[in-house]
Protein backbone atom coordinates (compact mmCIF):
# COMPACT_ATOMS: atom_id res chain seq x y z
CA UNK A 1 0.00 0.00 0.00
CA UNK A 2 1.33 3.65 -0.77
CA UNK A 3 0.28 4.89 2.05
CA UNK A 4 2.01 2.47 4.24
CA UNK A 5 5.35 2.88 2.59
CA UNK A 6 5.57 6.22 3.14
CA UNK A 7 3.59 10.03 3.17
CA UNK A 8 4.64 11.93 -0.25
CA UNK A 9 5.35 15.53 -0.56
CA UNK A 10 5.17 17.66 -3.13
CA UNK A 11 6.99 20.92 -2.14
CA UNK A 12 7.04 23.71 -4.65
CA UNK A 13 9.26 26.23 -1.95
CA UNK A 14 8.76 30.14 -3.28
CA UNK A 15 8.57 29.56 -6.52
CA UNK A 16 6.29 32.19 -8.28
CA UNK A 17 9.03 34.86 -6.90
CA UNK A 18 11.76 33.06 -9.33
CA UNK A 19 9.73 33.36 -12.27
CA UNK A 20 10.96 36.66 -13.61
CA UNK A 21 14.41 35.22 -13.45
CA UNK A 22 14.24 31.56 -14.54
CA UNK A 23 12.59 29.10 -16.33
CA UNK A 24 12.24 26.28 -13.32
CA UNK A 25 11.14 27.01 -9.91
CA UNK A 26 13.96 26.78 -7.23
CA UNK A 27 12.32 24.16 -5.01
CA UNK A 28 12.22 20.53 -5.81
CA UNK A 29 10.22 16.99 -5.37
CA UNK A 30 10.69 15.11 -2.80
CA UNK A 31 8.93 11.59 -2.57
CA UNK A 32 9.94 9.78 0.03
CA UNK A 33 10.31 5.83 0.87
CA UNK A 34 10.48 4.32 4.70
CA UNK A 35 14.40 4.93 4.24
CA UNK A 36 15.48 6.31 0.84
CA UNK A 37 14.84 9.89 -0.47
CA UNK A 38 14.16 10.30 -4.24
CA UNK A 39 14.31 13.84 -5.38
CA UNK A 40 13.62 15.44 -8.99
CA UNK A 41 13.51 19.07 -10.11
CA UNK A 42 9.85 21.05 -9.93
CA UNK A 43 9.41 22.02 -13.57
CA UNK A 44 7.98 25.78 -14.08
CA UNK A 45 6.30 25.66 -17.89
CA UNK A 46 5.67 29.21 -19.17
CA UNK A 47 3.06 29.13 -21.43
CA UNK A 48 3.06 30.84 -25.14
CA UNK A 49 1.93 34.59 -24.66
CA UNK A 50 0.77 37.17 -27.54
CA UNK A 51 0.65 40.52 -26.15
CA UNK A 52 -1.89 43.31 -27.72
CA UNK A 53 -0.89 46.72 -27.34
CA UNK A 54 -4.11 48.93 -28.15
CA UNK A 55 -2.74 52.51 -28.28
CA UNK A 56 -4.59 55.81 -28.28
CA UNK A 57 -3.65 57.77 -31.08
CA UNK A 58 -5.88 61.13 -30.22
CA UNK A 59 -4.85 64.43 -29.81
CA UNK A 60 -3.46 64.36 -26.10
CA UNK A 61 -1.47 60.88 -26.53
CA UNK A 62 2.23 61.81 -27.61
CA UNK A 63 3.55 61.96 -23.97
CA UNK A 64 1.85 58.98 -23.27
CA UNK A 65 3.18 56.87 -26.18
CA UNK A 66 7.02 58.60 -25.41
CA UNK A 67 6.61 57.45 -21.87
CA UNK A 68 5.62 53.92 -23.01
CA UNK A 69 8.73 53.79 -25.62
CA UNK A 70 10.86 55.31 -23.11
CA UNK A 71 10.33 52.37 -20.60
CA UNK A 72 9.62 49.23 -22.72
CA UNK A 73 12.36 47.79 -21.23
CA UNK A 74 10.85 47.43 -17.86
CA UNK A 75 8.14 45.33 -19.61
CA UNK A 76 9.71 43.18 -21.65
CA UNK A 77 13.13 42.20 -19.78
CA UNK A 78 10.48 40.07 -17.22
CA UNK A 79 9.37 37.73 -20.45
CA UNK A 80 13.27 37.69 -21.67
CA UNK A 81 14.54 37.02 -18.31
CA UNK A 82 11.56 33.81 -17.97
CA UNK A 83 12.60 32.87 -21.79
CA UNK A 84 8.48 33.30 -22.55
CA UNK A 85 7.80 32.46 -25.92
CA UNK A 86 5.99 35.73 -26.94
CA UNK A 87 4.64 37.70 -29.69
CA UNK A 88 3.65 41.18 -29.36
CA UNK A 89 1.85 43.13 -31.67
CA UNK A 90 0.26 46.83 -31.85
CA UNK A 91 -3.21 48.54 -32.85
CA UNK A 92 -4.83 51.85 -32.63
CA UNK A 93 -8.07 53.12 -30.22
CA UNK A 94 -9.51 54.13 -34.03
CA UNK A 95 -9.41 50.61 -35.59
CA UNK A 96 -13.02 50.31 -34.65
CA UNK A 97 -13.98 52.13 -37.77
CA UNK A 98 -13.51 48.95 -39.37
CA UNK A 99 -16.85 47.87 -37.77
CA UNK A 100 -18.59 50.49 -40.21
CA UNK A 101 -16.38 50.08 -43.24
CA UNK A 102 -14.82 46.90 -44.75
CA UNK A 103 -12.19 48.68 -46.76
CA UNK A 104 -11.29 50.20 -43.96
CA UNK A 105 -7.06 49.36 -42.77
CA UNK A 106 -7.64 51.10 -39.99
CA UNK A 107 -7.26 47.53 -37.87
CA UNK A 108 -5.17 46.52 -39.28
CA UNK A 109 -1.57 46.12 -36.86
CA UNK A 110 0.82 48.88 -36.83
CA UNK A 111 4.59 48.62 -37.72
CA UNK A 112 5.03 52.30 -37.44
CA UNK A 113 3.84 55.98 -39.06
CA UNK A 114 4.09 57.41 -41.84
CA UNK A 115 7.04 56.84 -43.78
CA UNK A 116 8.89 55.99 -40.34
CA UNK A 117 8.07 51.79 -40.55
CA UNK A 118 10.03 49.03 -38.76
CA UNK A 119 8.94 46.48 -40.80
CA UNK A 120 8.04 44.38 -37.97
CA UNK A 121 3.82 44.55 -37.02
CA UNK A 122 4.41 41.04 -35.02
CA UNK A 123 7.29 41.48 -32.64
CA UNK A 124 8.61 38.40 -30.85
CA UNK A 125 11.77 37.43 -29.17
CA UNK A 126 14.05 36.92 -32.15
CA UNK A 127 13.21 40.43 -33.24
CA UNK A 128 16.67 42.28 -34.12
CA UNK A 129 16.69 45.61 -32.28
CA UNK A 130 13.54 44.35 -30.16
CA UNK A 131 13.04 48.05 -28.26
CA UNK A 132 14.32 50.24 -31.12
CA UNK A 133 11.37 48.39 -33.06
CA UNK A 134 8.81 49.22 -30.19
CA UNK A 135 9.39 52.63 -29.78
CA UNK A 136 8.59 53.05 -33.74
CA UNK A 137 5.45 50.83 -33.75
CA UNK A 138 4.04 52.35 -30.28
CA UNK A 139 4.28 55.87 -31.58
CA UNK A 140 1.10 56.28 -33.13
CA UNK A 141 1.16 60.27 -33.36
CA UNK A 142 -2.43 62.04 -32.57
CA UNK A 143 -4.08 62.50 -35.35
CA UNK A 144 -6.27 59.27 -34.83
CA UNK A 145 -10.22 59.53 -34.53
CA UNK A 146 -10.84 61.07 -31.10
CA UNK A 147 -13.85 58.76 -30.25
CA UNK A 148 -11.33 56.59 -28.63
CA UNK A 149 -13.16 52.83 -28.94
CA UNK A 150 -10.71 50.57 -27.12
CA UNK A 151 -12.46 47.73 -26.92
CA UNK A 152 -14.44 47.03 -30.24
CA UNK A 153 -10.87 47.91 -31.69
CA UNK A 154 -9.08 45.03 -29.98
CA UNK A 155 -11.99 43.21 -31.37
CA UNK A 156 -11.43 44.38 -35.13
CA UNK A 157 -7.77 43.90 -34.83
CA UNK A 158 -8.03 40.51 -33.55
CA UNK A 159 -10.73 39.82 -36.28
CA UNK A 160 -9.06 41.36 -39.17
CA UNK A 161 -8.01 38.46 -41.65
CA UNK A 162 -4.52 40.45 -42.36
CA UNK A 163 -3.63 40.06 -38.77
CA UNK A 164 -3.93 36.22 -38.88
CA UNK A 165 -0.52 35.89 -38.41
CA UNK A 166 -0.15 37.46 -34.48
CA UNK A 167 -2.92 35.25 -32.84
CA UNK A 168 -1.64 31.48 -31.61
CA UNK A 169 -5.29 29.71 -30.27
CA UNK A 170 -2.79 27.57 -27.80
CA UNK A 171 -1.15 31.06 -26.22
CA UNK A 172 -2.76 33.32 -23.65
CA UNK A 173 -3.99 36.32 -25.03
CA UNK A 174 -2.78 39.77 -22.98
CA UNK A 175 -4.23 42.94 -24.34
CA UNK A 176 -3.15 46.23 -22.85
CA UNK A 177 -5.33 49.24 -23.33
CA UNK A 178 -2.86 52.67 -23.17
CA UNK A 179 -5.65 55.73 -23.08
CA UNK A 180 -6.53 59.11 -21.46
CA UNK A 181 -10.46 58.61 -22.26
CA UNK A 182 -13.32 56.47 -21.88
CA UNK A 183 -14.75 53.47 -23.80
CA UNK A 184 -17.69 53.90 -25.22
CA UNK A 185 -18.07 51.23 -27.97
CA UNK A 186 -21.47 51.09 -29.89
CA UNK A 187 -23.52 49.34 -32.20
CA UNK A 188 -23.43 53.23 -34.45
CA UNK A 189 -20.58 55.71 -35.71
CA UNK A 190 -22.28 58.62 -34.60
CA UNK A 191 -20.22 59.76 -31.74
CA UNK A 192 -21.45 59.74 -27.90
CA UNK A 193 -19.53 59.94 -24.91
CA UNK A 194 -22.55 59.09 -22.75
CA UNK A 195 -23.26 55.79 -20.17
CA UNK A 196 -27.27 56.04 -20.81
CA UNK A 197 -26.67 55.97 -24.31
CA UNK A 198 -28.90 53.10 -25.43
CA UNK A 199 -26.48 51.83 -28.35
CA UNK A 200 -23.86 51.78 -25.75
CA UNK A 201 -22.16 47.86 -26.10
CA UNK A 202 -21.91 46.40 -22.44
CA UNK A 203 -18.51 45.72 -21.20
CA UNK A 204 -19.82 42.07 -20.50
CA UNK A 205 -20.48 41.52 -24.30
CA UNK A 206 -17.12 42.07 -25.02
CA UNK A 207 -15.99 39.54 -22.30
CA UNK A 208 -18.43 37.13 -23.29
CA UNK A 209 -16.95 37.52 -26.57
CA UNK A 210 -13.06 37.51 -25.60
CA UNK A 211 -14.66 34.08 -23.71
CA UNK A 212 -15.48 32.47 -27.06
CA UNK A 213 -12.85 33.57 -29.38
CA UNK A 214 -9.87 32.89 -27.05
CA UNK A 215 -11.38 28.86 -26.14
CA UNK A 216 -13.80 29.11 -23.39
CA UNK A 217 -13.33 29.14 -19.71
CA UNK A 218 -13.86 25.32 -18.54
CA UNK A 219 -10.28 25.72 -17.58
CA UNK A 220 -10.14 29.34 -16.84
CA UNK A 221 -9.77 32.42 -18.55
CA UNK A 222 -6.76 32.41 -21.14
CA UNK A 223 -6.35 35.94 -21.21
CA UNK A 224 -6.73 39.24 -19.32
CA UNK A 225 -7.57 42.81 -20.26
CA UNK A 226 -4.71 45.73 -18.49
CA UNK A 227 -5.17 49.07 -18.89
CA UNK A 228 -2.64 52.09 -18.14
CA UNK A 229 -5.64 54.88 -17.99
CA UNK A 230 -7.21 57.87 -15.66
CA UNK A 231 -6.96 56.21 -12.16
CA UNK A 232 -7.78 59.34 -9.56
CA UNK A 233 -9.43 62.90 -9.59
CA UNK A 234 -5.85 64.29 -9.51
CA UNK A 235 -4.61 62.57 -12.49
CA UNK A 236 -8.01 62.99 -14.53
CA UNK A 237 -7.91 67.05 -13.58
CA UNK A 238 -4.05 67.48 -14.94
CA UNK A 239 -4.92 65.69 -18.61
CA UNK A 240 -8.08 67.21 -18.81
CA UNK A 241 -10.41 64.89 -18.97
CA UNK A 242 -14.10 64.76 -17.95
CA UNK A 243 -14.75 61.03 -17.63
CA UNK A 244 -13.01 58.12 -15.02
CA UNK A 245 -12.62 55.25 -17.08
CA UNK A 246 -14.96 52.51 -14.96
CA UNK A 247 -15.76 50.58 -18.07
CA UNK A 248 -12.26 50.00 -18.42
CA UNK A 249 -12.01 48.76 -14.55
CA UNK A 250 -15.11 46.67 -15.07
CA UNK A 251 -13.17 44.61 -18.09
CA UNK A 252 -9.93 44.56 -15.89
CA UNK A 253 -11.54 43.27 -12.74
CA UNK A 254 -13.52 40.53 -14.67
CA UNK A 255 -10.14 39.67 -16.26
CA UNK A 256 -7.78 39.52 -13.82
CA UNK A 257 -6.21 42.27 -15.23
CA UNK A 258 -4.10 45.16 -13.93
CA UNK A 259 -4.94 49.27 -14.09
CA UNK A 260 -1.63 51.06 -14.18
CA UNK A 261 -2.00 54.92 -13.91
CA UNK A 262 -1.25 57.06 -17.07
CA UNK A 263 0.01 59.55 -14.53
CA UNK A 264 2.33 57.73 -12.99
CA UNK A 265 5.72 55.68 -13.20
CA UNK A 266 5.82 54.24 -16.34
CA UNK A 267 8.25 51.93 -15.91
CA UNK A 268 7.02 50.57 -12.28
CA UNK A 269 3.56 49.71 -14.48
CA UNK A 270 4.84 48.39 -17.05
CA UNK A 271 6.51 45.93 -14.63
CA UNK A 272 3.70 45.41 -12.71
CA UNK A 273 1.69 44.23 -15.55
CA UNK A 274 4.14 41.91 -16.77
CA UNK A 275 4.18 40.22 -13.67
CA UNK A 276 0.51 39.87 -13.66
CA UNK A 277 0.72 38.19 -17.28
CA UNK A 278 3.44 35.65 -16.29
CA UNK A 279 1.38 34.70 -12.94
CA UNK A 280 -1.56 34.74 -14.90
CA UNK A 281 0.43 31.52 -17.54
CA UNK A 282 2.22 30.10 -14.45
CA UNK A 283 1.90 26.33 -14.78
CA UNK A 284 3.51 23.78 -12.59
CA UNK A 285 3.99 20.48 -14.31
CA UNK A 286 5.01 17.68 -11.45
CA UNK A 287 7.64 15.36 -12.54
CA UNK A 288 5.58 11.87 -11.44
CA UNK A 289 2.04 11.14 -12.01
CA UNK A 290 0.07 11.55 -9.04
CA UNK A 291 -3.02 9.96 -7.97
CA UNK A 292 -5.45 13.15 -8.86
CA UNK A 293 -7.71 12.77 -5.75
CA UNK A 294 -4.76 12.44 -3.82
CA UNK A 295 -3.81 15.95 -4.59
CA UNK A 296 -3.52 18.64 -2.33
CA UNK A 297 -2.13 22.45 -3.53
CA UNK A 298 -1.50 25.18 -0.68
CA UNK A 299 -0.49 28.73 -1.29
CA UNK A 300 1.65 30.23 1.84
CA UNK A 301 0.05 27.43 3.94
CA UNK A 302 -4.14 28.27 2.98
CA UNK A 303 -5.29 25.25 0.92
CA UNK A 304 -6.76 26.39 -2.23
CA UNK A 305 -9.48 24.37 -3.13
CA UNK A 306 -10.25 22.70 -7.31
CA UNK A 307 -11.67 25.30 -9.01
CA UNK A 308 -11.48 26.72 -12.46
CA UNK A 309 -12.89 29.83 -11.52
CA UNK A 310 -10.93 30.77 -8.23
CA UNK A 311 -8.57 27.68 -7.65
CA UNK A 312 -6.38 25.21 -9.33
CA UNK A 313 -6.84 22.45 -12.10
CA UNK A 314 -4.86 19.72 -12.77
CA UNK A 315 -4.59 18.08 -16.50
CA UNK A 316 -4.15 14.46 -16.37
CA UNK A 317 -2.71 14.46 -19.86
CA UNK A 318 0.30 16.68 -19.35
CA UNK A 319 0.64 16.03 -15.37
CA UNK A 320 0.32 19.95 -14.80
CA UNK A 321 -1.10 22.21 -11.91
CA UNK A 322 -2.79 25.75 -13.13
CA UNK A 323 -3.42 28.29 -10.55
CA UNK A 324 -7.07 30.36 -11.86
CA UNK A 325 -8.73 34.13 -10.72
CA UNK A 326 -8.28 34.79 -7.22
CA UNK A 327 -5.88 31.63 -6.24
CA UNK A 328 -3.16 33.05 -8.50
CA UNK A 329 -0.24 33.48 -6.15
CA UNK A 330 1.50 36.41 -5.38
CA UNK A 331 5.08 37.24 -6.41
CA UNK A 332 6.42 35.85 -2.97
CA UNK A 333 3.96 33.29 -2.58
CA UNK A 334 5.24 29.50 -1.12
CA UNK A 335 3.62 27.16 -3.34
CA UNK A 336 3.30 23.31 -1.78
CA UNK A 337 1.56 20.62 -4.07
CA UNK A 338 1.23 17.57 -1.89
CA UNK A 339 -0.16 14.14 -3.53
CA UNK A 340 0.37 10.63 -3.59
CA UNK A 341 2.18 9.08 -6.95
CA UNK A 342 0.91 5.71 -8.77
CA UNK A 343 4.05 4.48 -8.12
CA UNK A 344 6.96 4.47 -6.30
CA UNK A 345 10.19 4.02 -7.69
CA UNK A 346 12.33 1.57 -5.88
Amino acid sequence: MINQIARKSVVVASAISMLAGCGKSGGTYSILADSDSYKQEAEYVPKKIDILWIIDNSGSMKTSQENLANNFKSFIQRFQGNKNDYRMAVGTTDAWEKQFSSSSTKAKLRDGLGSVKSGYPIMDKNTPNLESVFSINIKQGINGNGDERAFESFKQVLLEPANSAFRRPDAFLAIIIVSDEEDFSQTVADFSESYSNTKLKTVQSYIDWLDGYTGGTTNGRNYSVSNIAIQDDACRKSLGSDKFPKRYHEITSKTAGINGDLCDDFGKTLEIIADSVIQLTSVFKLTREPIPESIVVSVNGSIVQQDAVNGWTYNATTMEITFHGTAIPSADATVKINFDPKSIKI
